[in-house]
């Protein structure tokens, strides 16, 4: 009996593995994890299973994904243990003719609208070239009119609101028509590239992602099968909103997400991560930390290492050099604003080691076009202590800034700030990031309801002695006057700035005399000759601060830097 037993127990065990039976999971995707340079997609899928060895297949896989990144988890009713997952290839020689079709109508559609910009281009081109020929129709016809009349104010006004009016609508047009056709040039390399894909020539590649079960007990059950692709990416901006009134600053944070994984992520749970993504699973392999006594490289080694020495030292001057014929001026460049949505659902941030990541509160949608999609992450008004900061020896204008704390809970990580004032757009500004709970600056850009000016009231040059002898010292005197009035309707707090010359010889003498109002600090943090009045003004109040600078040196000495 135990003979045929186990003989029945050896035929058993000698038979091929199998598994009781495919199931092809009809999937889509759930959750997407947005990271710098990737995304980690979750797709779900609801399977019945009976019991036995199982494979679920989850087909038509679009883009290319780390196979070493795919995780899967499941619960339902159906009691399993999940053995593993596999990436399954397959190559075919036909390519989707649906998909085929729309692309290239897609394309199509675009080209053709390119094309009827490029003519309207061209009319808007030939419609300046007419409204330029009217100016100089009109700057030669005028002056001979005043010759012989006078042309009437409203035939004048009428010109000239003519002009520009259509000048400036023919600017305008040709401005947007050029960002019109930028964007959808960004969607036709795409499509193109998505179109060349899966049509051109050689075989393709149909990819499934196989998921083995063992399936204990039958039932349904809920899969998530998650990857890693490349092609994704995100930032921070924000939108700060300064109610001056109300003593108060609305900052809305948003995730400035793109993405061209091959895939649309169709109204999904999306979470936005700092994290650096590695799917590795193992440890880097530890080493020796060896110590020895310094070398002197050999001669060869120190010529080269002092070329390199030489070549960074000139780099460096190169990029700290300033001024308008430098090849640094002319190369800087101004983002531009991005609009914001009528009404926002935020996100929650959880800090989770040296990252952050935000879980959106609503879901979101994104297609694989490249395009930028502008999504609310966070919410929080600031109670702000507003005032203004000025420099007019640099610039006439006074910006006006607010100190304020951040959330406790919430890491604000650095971006662009697009700045309302009043619910006007005024510009952008930027800050670094910012800690929980960190007090910071938050700038909001130049008031125009306030305003500054620095004249130079008098300069005169005193070189002589008494009865025409020369002096051997030369005296240079200035007097300026720094003005600052507020249009506000509620008190402003201005600090006032300005530059009194410093010697670096002490041979140039500096005095200053004839101080209307003392400064609140000299040598502002530790910088020579920087001056800060701080000052209250009243609504539609104005301050005005004299002063004098005198600065003597050697009759035959050549000074830089004076006024």
């Amino acid at each position: 009996m135990k003979k045929i037993f186990f003989a029945l127990a050896f035929i058993l065990l000698a038979q091929p593995f199998a598994y009781a039976a495919d199931v092809t999971a009809s999937s889509h995707i759930s959750e997407v994890t947005v990271y710098s340079s990737s995304a980690f997609v979750t797709r779900s899928a609801q399977v019945e299973l009976k019991s036995g060895d199982t494979r679920v297949v989850f087909a038509d896989i679009i883009p290319e994904i780390d196979e070493n990144s795919i995780r899967v988890k499941g619960k339902g009713t159906a009691e399993v243990k999940i053995l593993g997952a596999q990436m399954k290839r397959e190559y075919t020689e036909e390519a989707p003719v649906a998909r085929v079709e729309q692309l290239e109508s897609e394309i199509q559609t675009i080209v053709d609208q390119n094309a009827r910009s490029e003519n309207e281009k061209r009319v808007l081109a030939e419609e300046k070239q007419y409204l330029d020929s009217v100016r100089l129709f009109a700057n030669q016809k005028i002056p001979e009119d005043l010759v012989t009349k006078m042309p009437s104010a409203q035939d004048l006004e009428a010109t000239l609101n003519f002009l520009d009016v259509k000048l400036k609508a023919n600017f305008t047009r040709g401005q947007e028509i050029d960002i019109a056709v930028r964007e959808s040039q960004k969607k036709l390399e795409v499509l193109r590239h998505e179109l060349e894909e899966i049509s051109g020539s050689g075989r393709k590649i149909k990819r499934s992602i196989i998921v083995e079960i063992e399936v204990v007990k039958a039932g349904s059950l809920s899969l998530d099968l998650s990857y890693m692709v490349n092609g994704a990416s995100w930032n921070a901006v924000y939108d700060a909103r300064a109610d001056f009134e109300k003593s108060e600053v609305e900052l809305v944070s948003y995730a400035v997400v793109r993405q061209s994984s091959g895939e649309n992520w169709e109204n999904v749970d999306m979470v936005l991560s700092t994290a650096q993504v590695t799917s590795g699973g193992n440890m880097p392999e530890a080493n020796s930390w060896f110590i020895r006594p310094y070398q002197p490289p050999a001669p060869v080694q120190r010529e080269m290492m002092y070329a390199r020495k030489v070549r960074s030292e000139s780099r460096a001057a190169m990029e700290d050099a300033s001024g308008a014929g430098t090849v640094v001026s002319q190369m800087l460049a101004v983002a531009a604003p991005v609009s914001m949505p009528a009404e926002n659902l935020y996100a929650q941030a959880e800090a989770k080691g040296v990252s952050v990541a935000y879980k959106l509160s609503r879901k979101a949608t994104v297609k694989t076009d490249g395009s930028d999609y502008k999504l609310p992450i966070t919410s929080q008004r600031l109670k702000s202590n507003f005032e203004y900061s000025a420099y007019p020896r640099a610039a006439a204008m006074a910006y006006l800034k607010s100190l304020v704390t951040n959330a406790k809970d919430l890491q604000l990580l650095g971006g662009r700030v697009n700045v309302f004032f009043d619910g006007d757009f005024v510009g952008t500004s930027s800050f670094e990031s910012i800690a929980p709970g960190q007090e910071f600056d938050l700038y909001m850009g130049a008031d125009e309801n306030v305003k500054v000016k620095r004249e130079l009231l008098e300069k005169k040059t005193d070189d002589v002695f008494l009865g025409g002898i020369p002096s051997p010292t030369k005296k240079m005197i200035y007097k300026y006057k720094l003005t600052v009035e507020n249009y506000k309707t509620k008190v402003s707090r201005v600090n006032l700035f300005d530059a009194i010359p410093v010697s670096e010889d002490e041979r140039i003498k500096v005095k200053v005399s004839g101080l209307s109002l003392e400064p609140k600090q000299k040598d502002w943090k530790d910088r020579k000759g920087v001056w800060r009045w701080e000052l209250q003004l009243e609504p539609k109040g104005k301050q005005e601060i004299f002063y004098t600078s005198t600065v003597e040196f050697p009759r035959d000495m050549r000074v830089e830097g004076l006024d």
